[in-house]
């Protein structure tokens, strides 16, 4: 689906993250998960979902299919496209990203894609917001799989983003001397949301920063782009800040799943896309 921009209103994004869904069919734990954003899905308009990894636990799942499949019929009740990335947990099984990603195929609205660039079974994209009177670009997000763990001892626990995956973003064809408020999307958060961490203007930090001990150098290539003004991250579910470094802000969704570690109060962040800034909040699930 195509992501749409009026000048009147924000363009409203409910980003979602951590989920740890087990094996369907879904534990107490797991349906609590479920109703909550359907509750939300049922009272809250949004113009995208966006989903930032760790859908489920995959160590836990031999075949993810069937619980992606019940997942994803919860926004059939909603005209919203949904995007996902995914996070060190979802392929700790026997499965790859290709197969979790080919289940994207049960979301019936999906957000249009642009820039698809997969490297080492990482997908990355961006999304293209268009204003709906002029249909001139207003917005692009960014979207890169930040991966799993790291097969080399020297990198630490995390792989880091791949030098490939920086490229990618240096070099796509969008013209940047058009003032515009941009963003991106991540699971795992890069190494300067510990610089970051000291110019906390919102939210809480209640635990270390789970980033790669490698810095491979996207935020320079963030720095350099004007119009990039905040990325999102998942991943350390008692850490929910939103902060200010050089002038981006760095944000962590809330964590949303019942089904994991955690004492933040369940919910999700909602982030509102204006012409010339971008704010952002936590806020707990509708109750019951």
């Amino acid at each position: 689906m195509q992501l749409l921009s009026k000048k009147e209103h924000p363009f409203r994004i409910c980003q979602l993250t951590d989920l740890h869904l087990d094996p369907y069919p879904f534990s107490v734990a797991d349906q609590e998960t479920i109703s909550k954003i359907q509750r939300l899905l049922a009272s809250t308009k949004f113009d995208l979902i966006m989903i930032t990894g760790d859908l489920i636990w995959g160590k836990r799942s031999a075949d993810p299919k069937e619980t992606m499949k019940y997942f994803y019929a919860i926004f059939d009740q909603i005209n919203t496209p949904v995007a996902v990335t995914y996070g060190n947990h979802d392929t700790e099984g026997l499965f790859d990203r290709e197969t979790i990603r080919s289940y994207e195929s049960f979301i019936n609205h999906p957000a249009d894609k642009h820039q698809r660039f997969i490297v080492h079974d990482l997908e990355n994209y961006s999304l293209q917001i268009v204003d709906h009177d002029s249909g001139k670009l207003s917005h692009v997000i960014y979207v890169w799989d930040s991966g799993a763990y790291s097969n080399d001892d020297r990198f630490g626990l995390y792989e880091p983003i791949s030098r490939e995956q920086i490229n990618w973003f240096e070099k796509l064809p969008y013209d940047n001397s058009v003032p515009r408020v941009d963003l991106g999307f991540i699971h795992i958060p890069i190494p300067e949301y510990a610089e970051a961490k000291n110019f906390i203007f919102d939210g809480q930090i209640a635990e270390p920063i789970g980033s790669p001990e490698i810095n491979s150098g996207l935020f320079y290539s963030l720095l350099k782009d004007a119009n990039f003004k905040a990325i999102f991250a998942g991943h350390d579910h008692d850490n929910n800040f939103m902060a200010n470094y050089r002038g981006i802000d760095f944000v962590y969704g809330n964590v949303s799943g019942f089904n994991t570690y955690g004492k933040i109060k369940r919910g999700y962040k909602q982030i509102d896309l204006y012409e010339d800034h971008i704010t952002s909040k936590n806020i707990p699930f509708p109750a019951n």
